[in-house]
């Protein structure tokens, strides 16, 4: 991990040469404890940088490592304001309470608040740790301090459960669609419905439709909606008469769908069997190693998880991921040609 933490150093360093401004910098705190001033968006991702493939800790936006330390945190003050970059020295001396090196307001400051609470917005979602003004703000209900979502507000949570429709039960159904469409709900799984017969699960098997395709896992009427043959309860193949479709990956004019073969050769597409689109088979830019059409922070950092490892960020063909891949994506950094 320490080298492939080098290497994107190393990377870097050499982009620093191009893009940025003194002013479009923010610091990096990384796991020794050193700092490293980084871009925060050209020619990438500072905070992702950071984050991802420093495995460091973000300052924040226009922080500097000359003025913020990596030993600072926030500090608390009177149980009601939180500041950041304090240290723990400055913080205790000036009667606050540390919050620890590289603690932000942001994510330890709910400790210096005794006035938050939960918060319902639109009758269907609730937030907890919220002030009453900025619940206000919001345009939601706020319940009091020290409530919370699942003891003062549980009707604001939507919930997912089993429906029952009488011949047969869905799986993760909201609760107000379930009962709109006219289903039983359930705060549980289908297996549950047991004191309701028609909603116990159906039994599956396997289904033959159209001659073409073998379902494997579908209840008996489940197969009669598709006018397909069903082979029985447990069954888990078709008779050999049912032709199988082979699914896999086909590369077309505008990308790539996974799809049966049979289909792919109806929509004149270069068919893979047994491919999936994610990572994209039928990318053909160079250095877009994730095939969403774009060279960008995202191949880096696939890159680096390969680096020096296997050739899944193999940008020049030579078979390996090394520094060369690295100029050869940077080189190559924006839009699909």
């Amino acid at each position: 991990m320490s080298r492939l933490i080098a290497s994107t150093i190393v990377m870097i360093t050499l982009l620093l040469t191009t893009g940025a401004t003194a002013g479009e910098y923010g610091a990096c705190c990384l796991p020794d404890d050193s700092c490293i001033d980084l871009p925060v968006d050209v020619p990438f991702d500072g905070q992702v940088i950071c984050e991802t493939a420093l495995q460091g800790i973000w300052l924040g936006d226009g922080t500097s490592c000359k003025t913020n330390s990596c030993q600072s945190g926030a500090c608390c003050f009177m149980d009601i304001e939180c500041e950041d970059f304090w240290s723990q020295q400055d913080c205790e001396s000036a009667g606050g309470v540390f919050l620890g090196e590289l603690s932000m307001c942001e994510n330890e400051g709910s400790y210096c608040r005794d006035d938050l609470g939960a918060c319902c917005v639109e009758y269907e979602i609730c937030y907890d740790l919220i002030s009453q003004d900025e619940c206000s703000s919001m345009g939601g209900e706020f319940f009091g301090i020290d409530s919370t979502c699942n003891e003062d507000a549980p009707w604001c949570i939507i919930l997912f459960g089993a429906c029952c429709f009488g011949e047969y039960c869905l799986e993760l159904v909201e609760e107000d669609e379930c009962e709109l469409s006219g289903g039983t709900f359930w705060y549980g799984p289908c297996d549950e419905f047991t004191d309701v017969p028609e909603c116990v699960a159906s039994p599956r098997g396997a289904c033959c439709v159209n001659d073409i395709n073998c379902e494997t896992d579908v209840t008996e009427l489940e197969c009669d909606q598709m006018n397909g043959l069903y082979y029985g309860d447990d069954s888990t193949e078709c008779h050999p008469t049912c032709a199988v479709n082979v699914y896999g990956a086909c590369c077309l004019d505008d990308g790539c769908s996974y799809m049966p073969d049979f289909l792919c050769l109806v929509s004149e597409g270069t068919f893979l069997p047994g491919e999936y689109c994610s990572p994209d088979p039928c990318q053909t830019c160079d250095g877009d190693l994730n095939g969403d059409g774009n060279i960008n922070v995202n191949d880096l950092l696939a890159l680096l998880a390969a680096f020096g490892q296997n050739d899944a960020g193999d940008c020049d063909g030579d078979g390996d991921t090394d520094v060369n891949d690295v100029l050869f994506l940077i080189n190559a950094w924006g839009d699909c040609p």
